[in-house]
C-alpha cells in the first residue's frame, strides 16, 4: 500500500477503492489508516500537477476586426471634440447594416455584456447559416442535401491482404485480393460487381491442383414491400438495418431540402428583426437629437430668465428667493441638457454596433430623414390575409409541418413485412497460375491451368436467385415510429395554429399603437402650442410688472416638457408603423431589402449546364417514373412590393464608405455639439383636434 501511494499521487476516491480492495480478503494483513503515508514533497519533480483544470487562453492567430483596430475614444460629457457631423437616410443606415455585418446585429435588450452575440455566440444569426446548413453532414437536422445525395454515389472498395502460415505440419503461404463497386438507387435497390482472388501456396515438390481461386460476379437487391420505392428513398433515404433506429425516416433528400429552406426562413427573421432594430435605433437617435435640441432652448430661456432676475434681484426690484427659483430652473435645464447630450452619444453608438460602425470614426451620425407625420389608417381584413400569407414564421413552420407529413408516409412504409428481391451470377476462375498457361508443371507433366484463362472455358459459373423475408412480429419499433410522428405532426399543426392567432393579436397591437400614437401626437401639439401661447402671455405681463417670476418658470418648463412629449409620440407613431410593417409580413418590402442566394463559381455553372442537357437529351422510359409529386407551392400573389434603390458612397471604384461626407452644423454655445434641427415651430400633423 506504501508503494502504491509513493508511485501515484491518489484521491480520495482511489484511497476509498484501495482500503475496499485489502479489507474484502486480497491481503490477509488489515491495513489501518495510520499505515497510508501521503507524499507531501515536490521538490525536483517536473511532472506533478496538483490540479485537474485552470483557465488558459488559446494561441489563435485571429486578427482584430479593423472597426476596432481604427476606433478612436468614444465620445462623453468629458470629450466633446468638434468631430465632423454626417447626415444619413435611414436606407443608407439599412444598406451600411446589410453590406457590413456577416453576424446580423440586433438589440441588447440589458445592458454592458448582454448582446446575443455574446451571451450566445453558437446561435448567433450570420450570412453563413444557410450555407452551414446546405453542407451539413451529420444525421438529424444537420444533414444536407449534398450528404444526402452522397448516399447514391457510387462506392469502391479493395483490398489485398497476404499472409504465412507455420500452424500446420507443411507451412502455407496465404493471399486474398478482393474489390467491388456497388451503387444505390433511389427505389431503393442497390446493384454491386465484384472480382475476388484467393491464393493458397504450398511448398516445392508437394502436389496440387490448384493454387488460385477467383469469381467475377453480380448481385442485385432490391425491396419490394418495406422501404420500397423512390418516394420512401427520397424521403428517408436508403435502409440501412444498422442505422434505421438511429437515423429514423428523415435522412432523405426532400427533407435535407426542407430543413434548407427553414434555415432560410430563420435567416430571413433574423434580417427582419435586425431591420426592426436599426429602424427603431434610427428613430430613437432622432428623438435624443429633438430632446438636446429641446433642453437646449429650455436651457437658453432660463438662462435669460435668470440673469434678469438677478439684475433684479440685485437692484432690490426682486425677491431674492425668486431669484434663486430661477437659478434652480436654471441647473435643472442645463441637468438636462447633459443628459440628452449623454443620450445622443449613447443611441449613436448603439446604432453603430447594429450596423456594424467603429465606436468612433472622426464623424458625428445625425439622422436626417423626418418622421412621418401622415395619419395611416390601418385596413385590418387587407393586413390580416396579407400577414397570413407573408409572415416567415409561417412560412417556416409550413415546411416543418410537410417534413413530419413526408416522414410519416415513409414511417407507415416499415409497418409491412421486409420482403427482397436478391439475385446474383458469377463467372469462377480455378488455375495453377493467375494468368500464364504455357508452363509444363514439372510433378504432373501437364501444362499449369491459368485462372483468368479458365473463366470464360470452364464452365464455373455460380447464380442464385430467391427472396428474403423478414417479419418483426408486433412491429412495435416501426408503429411507436408511426405513432410519435403522428403526435409530432399534431403538434406542429397546433403551434400553427397557434401562430396564426399570435399573428393576428401582432396586427391589433400594432394597429392600437398606430391609432393611440397619432391620437397622443396630435394631443400633444395641441398642448405645446397652448403651452407657447401661455408663456408669450405670461412674459408679457411680467414685463409690466402685475406677474410673478414663479408662473413664467412653470410656463417655460411646461413648454419643454409638452416638446418633449410631442416628438415622444411623433418617433412613437413611427415605431407603431413599423411593427405593423412587421406584424403584416412587409417590413423588408418596404425598405427594399431583398434576399438571395450569392453567385457560385463559373465551373458549378458549367457544370449545372452539362447535366442539364444530359437530362434533356436522355432516351425517356416511360416505365420508369422518378418525378416525386409536387410538394412546393408558388408564393403568395396580390402582394404589393415596395422597393427602394439603396445605392452605397464611394470615393473610388470598389471603394465603399461608411456615411457621406457634408459640411459640419452651427455649434450651440459652451455645449459644442451641433445642433440637428431650427428651434422654430414643432411641424403640425396633417389633421389636429379642433381644426387647430
Amino acid at each position: 500500500m506504501r508503494l502504491l501511494s509513493d508511485r501515484f499521487p491518489l484521491h480520495h476516491g482511489h484511497f476509498a477503492l484501495a482500503v475496499l480492495v485489502v479489507l474484502s480478503g486480497c491481503s490477509p494483513i488489515k491495513t489501518t489508516l495510520s499505515d497510508v503515508s501521503w507524499c507531501n514533497h515536490t521538490d525536483n519533480i517536473t511532472s506533478y500537477r496538483g490540479h485537474l483544470g485552470k483557465i488558459r487562453y488559446p494561441c489563435l492567430d485571429n486578427e482584430t476586426a479593423y472597426a476596432v483596430q481604427v476606433t478612436g475614444e468614444p465620445r462623453n460629457l468629458f470629450r466633446r471634440n468638434e468631430d465632423e457631423v454626417q447626415e444619413f437616410t435611414l436606407a443608407e443606415a439599412i444598406q451600411i447594416a446589410l453590406s457590413h455585418n456577416e453576424v446580423i446585429e440586433t438589440s441588447a435588450l440589458g445592458s454592458v455584456g448582454s448582446a446575443a452575440v455574446l451571451t450566445n455566440p453558437r446561435f448567433a444569426s450570420s450570412v453563413y447559416d444557410p450555407a452551414i446548413q446546405e453542407s451539413g453532414v451529420l444525421f438529424g437536422g444537420g444533414l444536407g442535401v449534398e450528404a444526402a445525395l452522397s448516399r447514391f454515389d457510387t462506392q469502391f472498395t479493395t483490398s489485398t491482404v497476404w499472409g504465412r502460415s507455420t500452424a500446420t505440419l507443411i507451412p502455407r503461404e496465404t493471399a486474398a485480393f478482393t474489390s467491388a463497386i456497388s451503387k444505390q438507387f433511389a427505389t431503393g435497390g442497390t446493384v454491386a460487381l465484384s472480382h475476388d482472388w484467393n491464393y493458397l501456396g504450398t511448398p516445392v515438390g508437394v502436389p496440387f491442383t490448384s493454387t488460385y481461386f477467383g469469381s467475377l460476379g453480380l448481385s442485385v437487391r432490391q425491396p419490394l414491400l418495406a422501404g420500397a420505392g423512390v418516394e420512401f428513398t427520397r424521403i428517408a433515404g436508403p435502409t440501412n438495418p444498422v442505422l434505421g433506429a438511429i437515423t429514423g425516416v428523415g435522412q432523405g433528400v426532400v427533407i435535407a431540402r426542407i430543413n434548407h429552406d427553414v434555415s432560410i426562413a430563420d435567416f430571413e427573421i433574423a434580417v427582419r428583426d435586425a431591420v426592426r432594430d436599426i429602424e427603431n435605433t434610427y428613430w430613437d437617435l432622432y428623438f435624443s437629437y429633438r430632446s438636446f435640441d429641446t433642453a437646449v432652448v429650455a436651457y437658453q430661456s432660463a438662462q435669460r430668465t435668470w440673469r434678469e432676475a438677478w439684475n433684479r434681484a440685485d437692484v432690490g426690484a426682486l425677491d431674492p428667493a425668486e431669484e434663486l427659483q430661477a437659478k434652480d430652473r436654471l441647473f435643472e435645464t442645463k441637468g438636462q441638457v447633459e443628459q440628452t447630450l449623454n443620450t445622443i452619444y449613447k443611441t449613436e453608438s448603439e446604432l453603430r454596433r447594429l450596423i456594424g460602425l467603429p465606436v468612433n470614426d472622426g464623424y458625428i451620425l445625425r439622422p436626417i430623414d423626418e418622421p412621418s407625420i401622415a395619419e395611416f389608417i390601418p385596413d385590418w381584413e387587407a393586413s390580416l390575409r396579407q400577414a397570413l400569407s407573408l409572415r416567415t414564421e409561417l412560412r417556416a413552420q409550413k415546411w416543418r409541418i410537410k417534413s413530419v407529413q413526408l416522414q410519416l408516409k415513409a414511417a407507415r412504409s416499415l409497418l409491412r413485412p421486409s420482403l427482397n428481391l436478391v439475385g446474383s451470377f458469377a463467372v469462377n476462375g480455378l488455375g495453377d497460375r493467375l494468368m500464364d498457361d504455357r508452363i509444363i508443371s514439372p510433378a504432373t507433366g501437364l501444362p499449369i491451368q491459368s485462372g483468368f484463362g479458365s473463366m470464360p472455358h470452364a464452365n464455373l459459373e455460380t447464380w442464385t436467385a430467391g427472396v428474403e423475408m423478414t417479419v418483426p412480429v408486433g412491429f412495435r419499433s416501426a408503429r411507436s415510429q408511426v405513432r410519435n410522428l403522428e403526435l409530432q405532426l399534431a403538434k406542429a399543426t397546433a403551434v400553427l395554429a397557434a401562430q396564426e392567432r399570435n399573428i393576428a393579436h401582432d396586427i391589433a397591437t400594432a394597429v392600437h399603437d398606430v391609432t393611440a400614437a397619432y391620437a397622443v401626437a396630435q394631443s400633444n401639439l395641441n398642448r405645446l402650442k397652448a403651452a407657447l401661447d401661455r408663456v408669450e402671455r405670461l412674459e408679457d405681463k411680467r414685463d409690466v410688472g402685475i406677474l410673478t417670476l414663479d408662473l413664467v418658470l412653470r410656463a417655460q418648463a411646461s413648454v419643454a416638457a409638452a416638446e418633449s412629449a410631442y416628438y415622444q409620440q411623433l418617433v412613437n407613431y413611427n415605431k407603431a408603423l413599423v411593427s405593423m410593417q412587421l406584424a403584416s409580413g412587409e417590413l423588408l418590402a418596404h425598405n427594399g431589402v431583398l434576399l438571395s442566394e450569392g453567385h457560385w463559381c463559373a465551373d458549378a455553372y458549367c457544370d449545372a449546364q452539362i447535366r442539364a442537357r444530359e437530362r434533356t437529351y436522355a432516351d425517356p422510359n416511360p416505365h420508369l417514373h422518378t418525378e416525386p409529386p409536387e410538394f412546393v407551392s408558388p408564393g403568395p400573389t396580390g402582394t404589393i412590393e415596395r422597393r427602394v434603390s439603396v445605392q452605397p458612397f464611394r470615393d473610388s471604384p470598389g471603394n465603399v464608405l461608411a456615411v457621406p461626407t457634408i459640411e459640419p452644423s452651427a455649434e450651440i454655445d459652451e455645449f459644442e455639439y451641433g445642433r440637428p434641427y431650427d428651434s422654430g415651430d414643432p411641424e403640425p400633423l396633417e389633421s389636429e383636434i379642433g381644426g387647430s
